[in-house]
C-alpha cells in the first residue's frame, strides 16, 4: 500500500473514533449515571387531647375548728393555735388591756372565714375601748396566751380559774364580776340562779314561779360540756312535777330570771332574798 492509500485509512480510521467518541459523549441516555434513592418519609400528626381533672383547692379559712383528745374539739387560728375566752367578759366586752393585754393578746383577722362544723354566724367583731378590733364567738372575745408556744399547746386553759379554752359545744360556762366571784351561765353568756326553797335537789318553782324563772336545761342530744374549773361530778338532773327536764348543780336546781335582758345580767340575784346567782362555789351569799 502506497503512502497516500495508508494516509486515506488512516483519516478514516480517526473519523470513526471521533464519531464514536463524540455520541457516547454527548448522548443524554449514556452519559447519566442513574441512582435510585428511597425516601423514609414520617407523618407527624398532632393530636389535641382534653384532660378533665378534679382539683381540690386548699380553703384558706381563718378560723379553723381542731381537736385535742384532752379538751375535744376547740377554737384556733389558720396556723393552729388556740384561743380562749375570759370569764371576766361575760358581758360580750373584752376586760383585759395594759399587762393582761400582753400576756393575752386579742384574736382578731380581717376576714372572718371559719372551717366547716363552725358557724359563721356565732362570729362578730367588737372595738375595744383602746381601738382596736377583736373576734368574738357566741359572744365571748377571744384571745391567745403568751405562753402557748407552738400549735395545739393548750397551756391557758384554767389559768387563775378565769381562762378557758374557746369550745364551740360549751354547755355551761363561768362568768366573773367582783362583787359576785364564780358564777355559772349558759354557753351565751347568760346568767343562771339558784333557789333557796329548793331543798334535796329538787324544784319547788312551779306555775307563776317557773314563767318568771325558767328551768336550765340543754336540748336532749346536746353532749354536755363543761370548763376545766367545772367537775362534771358535780352536774345531775331531774324529772320535774311538770315532765320537764332541769339540770343540777352541787344539789341546786338551775334556772334564768325572765328579766335578764342582755349577757352579762344578774337582775336575779338577791330577789325576795331567795334568788341567786349560781356560784361556783355551789354556796349561798
Amino acid at each position: 500500500m502506497n503512502k497516500t492509500a495508508l494516509a486515506v485509512v488512516i483519516l478514516v480510521i480517526g473519523i470513526l473514533l471521533g464519531i464514536g467518541i463524540g455520541y457516547f459523549l454527548y448522548n443524554p441516555q449514556r452519559s447519566q449515571t442513574t441512582k435510585t434513592v428511597t425516601l423514609s418519609v414520617t407523618k407527624t400528626k398532632t393530636v389535641k387531647q382534653v384532660q378533665t381533672q378534679t382539683v381540690r383547692v386548699k380553703e384558706n379559712y381563718t378560723i379553723l375548728l381542731s381537736y385535742n383528745p384532752k379538751v375535744g374539739l376547740y377554737l384556733t387560728d389558720s396556723k393552729g393555735r388556740t384561743l380562749y375566752f375570759f370569764a371576766k367578759d361575760v358581758n360580750g366586752t373584752s376586760s383585759c388591756y395594759g399587762a393582761c393585754a400582753k400576756k393575752w393578746p386579742v384574736f382578731y383577722v380581717e376576714e372572718i372565714k371559719p372551717s366547716p362544723g363552725l358557724d359563721p354566724n356565732d362570729f362578730s367583731v367588737v372595738t375595744r375601748k383602746d381601738g382596736t378590733k377583736q373576734i368574738t364567738y357566741k359572744g365571748w372575745p377571744l384571745y391567745y396566751f403568751f405562753m402557748d408556744k407552738k400549735p395545739g399547746d393548750i397551756k391557758g386553759d384554767g389559768v387563775k380559774n378565769v381562762w378557758y379554752v374557746a369550745k364551740p359545744d360549751y354547755t355551761l360556762l363561768v362568768g366573773y364580776k367582783e362583787n359576785l366571784g364564780l358564777y355559772l351561765t349558759d354557753s351565751k353568756g347568760r346568767t343562771l340562779y339558784f333557789f333557796a326553797k329548793d331543798v334535796n335537789g329538787t324544784s319547788s318553782c312551779y306555775g307563776a314561779c317557773a314563767k318568771k324563772w325558767p328551768v336550765f336545761t340543754p336540748k336532749p342530744s346536746t353532749k354536755f360540756v363543761i370548763p376545766s374549773v367545772l367537775n362534771m361530778t358535780d352536774f345531775n338532773f331531774i324529772i320535774r312535777k311538770d315532765g320537764n327536764v332541769q339540770i343540777v348543780y352541787k344539789g341546786h336546781p338551775l334556772y334564768y330570771w325572765i328579766n335578764d335582758m342582755a349577757r352579762g345580767d344578774t337582775k336575779g340575784h338577791g330577789v325576795k332574798g331567795v334568788w341567786f346567782v349560781a356560784s361556783v362555789s355551789g354556796k349561798f351569799p
